[in-house]
């Protein structure tokens, strides 16, 4: 499959991720389990003499203060799958390649960058904001640019002689040969992948094994080598190991920022919003906890989510240590531009849902109400509270005029007072256990207050009202 190829090797995807949540240098190694050696290290790991391929033992020997976390490769894949969206509108043929590399059809989108350089450049300047480590390199074949990322070799170019003189100083070892077919070449002296092209296909395939010359075919491009591309999920949903196992909510704000982060990147970039986030926390040994954060207006930057949060994690109490987190946004929409009236003056520096979103998340969803009238004309059932702040106003109606201030329960009229405006008569509610007929009247006492009073047919006055 002849073209230019990229190929993008992140060696310590765990650990780079972990340590972004670390405000200090600390030894940290990922171990693999199975055979208890090491597989990652920091940079203060590293200075304590600790090397890959390190048994345990030995590392923690050389380190005292040595944090050991095991090996995850579906914490891998996570935020390969992350890294791969965001180079997504960058690039659209992207490929992965197990859990620590990801293959990029580069000649379709030289057209539209003006060449290799500056394609090049637009992917740098992505990666380097994401802050992971990498090996890079381009050949003319998926195989070729593979092996010489994982050599190291670090150089963006379509020369065809460069590629093939730095792809035959490649080491077995890089290849995706199997073990013993890399010792036997090496008991017979061919210890590098040029001294292997030098033999033809078909006497490798006899003197070694079909498969063997299957993959050097593919690696020089003269067999086709199937690649199946990655196409971006509509929904967001993150997982985050935590380096430290945290018991007090409020510190779990850190690395919720870094989620946050990277839902803004994942809106941003399809000018989306969401109206509503969840984190699912994983407990040590207790059932996970998912909290639920709305925004009524919808929204999608980090800084707005994070008072949310903030606000949220102040009520919530932990039953046992959160060793990671999921950050899910299933429901995204269309971001619509603001569309202010010309004449219309800034009010304050929050619109109405996102000071409804502060309530909520301040003191539940279910303690704010939203005043509604009811088609009731009994005044005690005329004005409702609603919870749901999405649920659309009723159509008001002209109604005479109320009191501002409605006592919970008419009470006995019990000083004089002179009429001033009335009668007006409701007489409702015959069809339930509370039927009310009475004459309302607007009348002041002698110390000026304006009074909603009323009289039932038995000629008994109540008091229902005072004006403002």
């Amino acid at each position: 499959m002849q073209g230019l190829w990229l190929y993008l090797h992140f060696p310590q995807l765990q650990l780079d991720s972990l340590l972004k949540q670390q405000t200090q240098e600390e030894a940290v190694i990922i171990v693999e389990t199975s055979r208890m050696q090491v597989v990652q290290m920091s940079p203060a790991a590293y200075e304590s003499g600790i090397r890959k391929h390190m048994n345990l033992g030995a590392a923690a020997a050389l380190c005292e203060a040595l944090q050991v976390l095991p090996y995850e490769e579906k914490s891998e894949r996570d935020t390969l799958k992350e890294i791969a969206h965001h180079l997504y509108h960058i690039t659209s043929d992207i490929s992965f390649s197990g859990p620590s590399g990801l293959l990029i059809r580069a000649h379709t989108m030289l057209n539209l960058y003006q060449g290799l350089k500056h394609y090049w450049l637009a992917l740098q300047h992505q990666l380097t904001a994401l802050e992971f480590t990498y090996h890079y390199a381009t050949g003319h074949t998926p195989l070729a640019a593979k092996l010489l990322a994982l050599q190291g070799w670090h150089h963006i170019s379509d020369d065809n002689e460069k590629i093939t003189s730095a792809l035959k100083k490649c080491a077995l070892r890089l290849t995706d040969l199997d073990n013993k077919s890399v010792q036997k070449l090496n008991r017979i002296g061919i210890q590098h992948l040029g001294e292997l092209m030098a033999i033809p296909l078909p006497d490798i395939a006899k003197r070694f094994s079909h498969d063997m010359a299957d993959y050097l075919g593919r690696v020089m491009g003269l067999l086709p080598h199937p690649v199946s591309f990655y196409h971006p999920e509509p929904h967001f949903h993150h997982y985050k190991e935590l380096l430290y196992e945290i018991t007090d909510s409020q510190r779990l704000l850190t690395p919720i920022t870094h989620l946050l982060d990277a839902l803004e990147r994942f809106l941003r970039l399809r000018d989306k919003l969401t109206t509503q986030i969840c984190f699912t926390l994983h407990l040590r040994d207790a059932p996970e906890l998912s909290v639920y954060v709305g925004a009524q207006q919808g929204e999608y930057r980090a800084a707005m989510w994070k008072n949310l949060v903030s606000l949220q994690l102040e009520k919530l109490s932990l039953t046992a240590p959160v060793t990671g987190m999921t950050l899910h946004a299933e429901k995204a929409y269309i971001r619509q531009p603001e569309r202010p009236d010309l004449f219309t003056t800034k009010q304050g520096e929050l619109s109405r849902l996102q000071l409804l979103s502060m309530l909520q998340a301040k003191v539940g969803e279910n303690a704010v109400f939203s005043p509604r009238l009811g088609n009731d004309h009994r005044p005690e059932k005329h004005s409702l509270q609603v919870n749901s702040l999405n649920t659309p106003a009723s159509a008001v109606s002209a109604y005479p005029l109320r009191p501002s201030f409605l006592l919970p329960h008419p009470v006995p009229l019990t000083e004089k007072v002179t009429i001033e405006h009335g009668p007006e008569r409701i007489q409702t509610g015959w069809w339930d256990d509370a039927p009310a007929e009475r004459d309302y009247f607007i009348a002041r006492n002698h110390a000026g207050q304006w009074y909603w009073v009323f009289r039932t047919p038995q000629q008994q006055w109540y008091l229902h009202g005072i004006f403002s």
